[in-house]
């Protein structure tokens, strides 16, 4: 449920980026332009956001009943490693 929430926000992004860019005057002078600037980035921003994270909430609606994820490292640190005999 959260991941179509969340591609919803995606494709909303996307249609606010369609329909603002070619109003917003980024060839102007003055304080305009540091608007549109300004309006882009936080746009990309909140894309960015969105995207992150609906794939993270698809991978975990994916994960669901399966193992949890164990940090790299932490699960066979031993493995491959031949075990010497009379060391201590």
């Amino acid at each position: 449920m959260k991941s179509s929430r969340l591609f919803l926000c995606v494709l909303l992004t996307f249609l606010l980026l369609y329909l603002a860019l070619p109003r917003l005057p980024f060839a102007g002078e003055g304080l305009a332009v540091y608007f549109a600037y300004a309006w882009l980035g936080f746009a990309l921003i909140v894309l960015g956001g969105n995207v992150y994270g609906w794939l993270t909430a698809r991978d975990k609606e994916r994960s669901d009943g399966k193992e949890e994820a164990v940090p790299y490292g932490s699960r066979n640190q031993n493995r491959g490693r031949k075990k010497l005999r009379g060391t201590s």
